[in-house]
């Protein structure tokens, strides 16, 4: 009897991996009755402290943005847009210490991580999953540092404090099996170590891996992607371009239209089987007068429903916080405007790379952290480093350059008068050039570098 219950629960849970739609409607966090951009969220009319969406619907949701970045070119572009965007020809890694730059490089340049391919591979899953698990392999030899990305929808278990969510405990990696076979690989078939072939993995956070998560509010533990707000309107705007092409294709299809006047059923008969095969283009047709043909096209009267397009594309726009040209539509709108539309995207993009700098620090200072242990690095050196990324500006450069020359001088005269101190003078000089520098290191930087002489 246990036995046969514990098979049920086990149909029941396999069933529920499968179908999300089997969970039961009156269940709160399973509730999706409503409209189709409803479909992936609950009623939180039940604990509403919960914000993460059930393991099934988010596997389902993991998988849907995936398909839709693999056969929907309008979703690949806007994932292509921000890692091109936000990345750019690569970031640069300066270190102040000799011996921190070779160690970073030799990580960076390292053949196991490829670091200057790697970065756009981090920037783009995090866009298109939401989150990624960041896993460390560590030489406790030479303190060599390898990173590689786990597949979020093998994550099926995020364990934090209980008294503080934000801070995770560790991760559950479940069972990774064999593509369709349901067997469980073993420690010898998979590519990376497996401790458990059944039960799956615990991997301790911060320690072996790191989760870095976008689009989630402060107490839920997974993040969401790019696209998930606008995989319904991704799937009508392809809906609605492959009815205009059948609709074109349709308009100039035209058929025949034989009169044959005073004909019995068996003459019809007969020229049916002899007008079997249609005449082909450019082709004469003789007929006496007694057949009459015509040629005969679909009336569709399909109007002109451009703005039914850009109303869905517009749609898609805002969900992606591009502007309306980034999409291939530069009909609407001139340059001035187009400028003005791209501010927005353009601190979105900079808010994306602060994240992404966040993760190549938080990598980074783990090669310094086992460089360190290993011996290859002192522990008292300065390991400070910066991380350089591409500028994002589309302002006119001639034209800063000119306010920021009469800027610089009104400021030299404010302070030569005492109305301004010298850090004041610095700070409105660099905001002005939208630049991040903390003024007081830069004067400390000024104060001891070396003099120079003619």
């Amino acid at each position: 009897m246990r036995h046969r219950q514990h098979s049920r629960h086990r149909r029941s849970r396999i069933t529920e991996q499968i179908n999300p739609a089997f969970l039961s409607s009156d269940d709160p966090f399973g509730n999706r009755a409503g409209t189709e951009e409803d479909y992936y969220w609950r009623a939180l009319s039940g604990d509403v402290t919960r914000k993460d969406l059930l393991p099934a619907t988010y596997l389902e949701l993991h998988e849907q943005c995936y398909e839709a970045w693999s056969v929907n070119p309008l979703a690949s572009a806007i994932l292509e847009i921000t890692t091109s965007f936000v990345l750019g020809k690569g970031v640069l890694v300066e270190a102040s210490e000799p011996a921190v730059q070779r160690i970073l490089m030799n990580f960076w340049h390292d053949a196991a991580n490829q670091m200057d391919e790697r970065i756009y591979t981090l920037c783009h899953e995090l866009a298109l999953y939401g989150e990624i698990f960041l896993r460390f392999f560590v030489n406790k030899f030479d303190g060599s540092v390898r990173v590689r990305l786990i597949d979020p929808s093998l994550i099926d278990v995020i364990e934090t404090d209980p008294e503080d969510i934000e801070t995770p405990r560790r991760f559950h990696r479940r069972a990774i099996n064999l593509a369709g076979s349901g067997i469980a690989v073993s420690p010898s078939q998979s590519a990376l170590p497996v401790a458990d072939n059944t039960d799956g993995v615990w991997f301790v956070a911060g320690e072996e891996v790191m989760q870095f998560a976008i689009n989630k509010v402060s107490n839920a533990k997974r993040g969401r992607s790019d696209l998930a707000t606008l995989l319904p309107w991704l799937r009508r705007y392809k809906d609605w371009l492959t009815d205009r092409v059948r609709i074109n294709k349709y308009k100039g299809a035209f058929l025949w239209d034989v009169e044959l006047t005073g004909a019995d059923r068996k003459t019809l008969d007969r020229k049916r089987m002899e007008y079997q095969y249609p005449p082909e283009s450019g082709s004469v047709v003789f007929h006496a007068e007694t057949e009459k043909w015509t040629a005969v096209q679909p009336s569709i009267q399909a109007n002109d429903v451009k703005e039914d397009g850009r109303a869905i594309k517009l749609m898609i726009a805002v969900g992606a916080g591009l502007p309306e040209h980034y999409l291939s539509d530069s009909s609407q709108g001139n340059r001035a405007t187009a400028a003005e539309m791209g501010l927005p995207t353009l601190l979105r993009f900079q808010r994306r790379q602060k994240i992404l700098k966040l993760i190549f620090r938080t990598i980074l200072d783990r090669v310094l952290l086992e460089a360190q242990n290993a011996g290859k690095l002192a522990r008292e050196i300065d390991t400070t480093y910066d991380i350089v990324f591409p500028e994002i500006d589309v302002t006119d450069h001639l034209t800063i350059a000119g306010a920021l020359q009469s800027l610089a001088k009104g400021l030299s005269i404010a302070s030569s008068h005492g109305w301004v101190s010298d850090a004041t003078a610095m700070r409105i000089l660099f905001q002005m050039v939208g630049e991040d520098v903390d003024v007081h290191e830069e004067l400390a930087r000024i104060a001891n570098q070396p003099l120079t002489t003619d």
